[in-house]
């Protein structure tokens, strides 16, 4: 059985999700998937089971529970070498680019929200998403 375990919300709807889930890969590390479904009536009491936040990505490691994509991205750095460029000026801007893509870009997130599965045609976003 996996030391870790990633509970996870559809990476296909999930961003959010998807970003720990596709480090692990990359990182060929052994983990075990719980997926919950996001729109199912008892989705918040199950994510509510393993999350204190209440909302999903959160990694399991033992009784360390971790949430939220970035804080798990910063642990598996911690224990897996080459997450982050060796040389620190460039360390430090893809820390700046991790982090201006997990919380910017709100006007595109609102009006092109993440599905891998969509097919859009005849989009036109607005200024402010065209902007981000």
């Amino acid at each position: 059985m996996a030391a870790l375990t990633l509970v996870l919300g559809n990476k296909t709807y999930s961003s959010w999700s998807l970003r720990p889930w596709l480090l692990l890969k990359h990182l060929a590390v052994d983990f075990q998937e719980i997926m919950v479904p996001l729109h199912a009536p008892d989705a918040a009491a199950h994510i509510a089971r393993y999350s204190p936040s209440g909302r999903v990505p959160v990694l399991l490691d033992g009784d360390q529970v971790i949430w939220e994509s970035l804080a798990i991205g910063e642990t598996l750095a911690e224990r897996y070498p080459n997450v982050w460029p060796a040389d620190a000026a460039c360390r430090a801007l893809a820390r700046a680019a991790a982090s201006e893509m997990h919380a910017g870009f709100a006007a595109l997130r609102e009006e092109l929200p993440f599905n891998c599965r969509a097919r859009r045609s005849g989009v036109f976003p607005s200024a402010a998403a065209q902007a981000d």
